[in-house]
């Protein structure tokens, strides 16, 4: 089992996430061949595109080849035309079929892709991954004059757009433009220049786009776009907005700007215990659900890890180490034994599923791959360790040991936490060959 050393962070909470993730595992089912993970709780034996992709985020540090397996499966699921079901049943209700999830996919399949060398492997993720692509920018789901992509439902949140075609939400075209780069990297792998070249110019393209349409100069915020009317829909200022930072999408010359709201106390609880609200406490639509799950109000208000992971390694991405080690730890300490579908930010009570997948998936993802920094590529043989430490932990040493690289071989990684502008010390890199 992976062991930890953390202030704050006992062993049997640590443990107790992967237990989380142990009990989410599911038979094979409405197409899928290989066992997944399933959201949690009340949602049952069902695969859901978001959900059983994030839950494999932390999970692989365990376990790579179930991880692998869990992934394939929706090789075997994908439409002809591309499309990634948004769950098992294919269907929402009177929902257009058109529909998809927001593709948090693409980030999963690229770490799973750079921990095994089987090329094989990597090539059929890879065109999945590309006839994917295809469909969100497809006529199906691009505005033509915009270029932006549209989303209904679950392909963003709040999740209550109904009509096709008719709003470009930030989130989503954020996780769009970053599957571009994504291609980018695995065709570089892969020795596929035309198809990198093609996906690095989609990434460009996608970000222009993401900066001319969707930022307000005058409130330095980005908001989604009705592209039916032209009209930023500014009632609605969701810190989807922060999303920009990954991949530098959002320029260097607006950073400080979004910085400064994202920092804004009174508005997204930046510097409060619990952290990152998914809406200001000024919005009129600011809601703190209790209980069950109630739909689109319950990322109105209440603390996701997704939101605040994206937001935190997007700010990793822009060298803003500081205000990811934050935010990292915040939602950490948050989640911690407390692995709930969502957080009331008032109170830190988790409400939703109380074992929820891809929170204990995301707490074990924001420990390892951002405060620890650790990172590990197959395809170079490569262990890199570079920490984001908040300054919770200075002067502490921490460490993690176990971690399993997929390759026959476990990781043990001690850091010394500095103390003021001093940097973190990296005591211990040490890889074991199993058994």
């Amino acid at each position: 089992m992976i062991k930890i050393s953390f202030p704050g962070i006992t062993q049997e909470q640590f443990k107790d996430a992967f237990n989380v993730l142990e009990e989410c595992k599911a038979v094979p089912v409405l197409g899928f061949k290989y066992p997944f993970m399933g959201p949690g709780g009340q949602y049952g034996n069902c695969w859901w595109e978001r959900d059983s992709s994030l839950t494999l985020n932390g999970y692989c540090w365990l376990d790579n080849d179930f991880a692998m397996r869990a992934l394939w499966n929706f090789t075997l699921v994908q439409r002809e035309n591309g499309r990634i079901p948004l769950w098992g049943h294919d269907t929402v209700g009177d929902f257009d079929i058109q529909l998809s999830a927001i593709p948090v996919i693409f980030d999963t399949a690229f770490k799973i892709c750079r921990r095994t060398n089987d090329r094989e492997y990597v090539l059929k993720i890879y065109e999945m991954l590309k006839k994917y692509f295809a469909w969100w920018m497809s006529p199906v789901k691009r505005d033509g004059r915009t270029g932006l992509v549209c989303g209904i439902f679950e392909e963003t949140d709040p999740s209550d757009y109904k009509e096709q075609l008719t709003y470009a939400p930030v989130d989503l075209n954020v996780q769009v433009c970053n599957g571009a780069g994504v291609l980018a990297e695995l065709a570089e792998h892969l020795d596929l220049p035309e198809d990198g070249l093609y996906f690095r110019n989609s990434f460009q393209t996608l970000r222009d786009a993401i900066n001319r349409y969707l930022w307000d100069e005058e409130d330095g915020f980005y908001y989604t776009l009705n592209v039916k009317e032209d009209r930023l829909t500014k009632h609605r200022p969701y810190n989807s907005a922060f999303d920009t930072f990954k991949r530098g999408i959002v320029p260097e010359n607006r950073r400080e700007r979004l910085l400064e709201k994202l920092k804004d106390n009174s508005k997204y609880g930046y510097y409060n215990r619990f952290g990152i609200t998914t809406a200001p406490f000024d919005s009129p639509e600011y809601c703190e659900t209790t209980g069950d799950y109630k739909g689109w109000t319950s990322w109105s208000g209440n603390i996701w890890t997704l939101r605040n992971k994206i937001i935190a390694k997007g700010l990793k991405d822009c060298g803003l180490r500081n205000e990811a080690a934050h935010i990292a730890y915040q939602t950490v300490m948050t989640f911690n034994g407390n692995y709930a579908e969502f957080v009331s930010p008032s109170t830190g009570i988790g409400h939703g599923v109380k074992r929820y997948g891809w929170s204990a998936s995301e707490y074990i993802e924001l420990i390892t791959e951002l405060i620890f920094g650790i990172d590990y590529c197959a395809w170079d043989g490569s262990v890199t360790v570079n920490p984001c430490i908040p300054e919770e932990l200075a002067g502490c040493t921490i460490s993690l040991s176990g971690l399993r690289l997929g390759n026959g071989e476990t990781l043990n990684v001690t850091v010394r936490c500095g103390e003021g502008a001093q940097p973190a010390e990296i005591v211990t890199v040490e890889r074991k060959k199993n058994g």
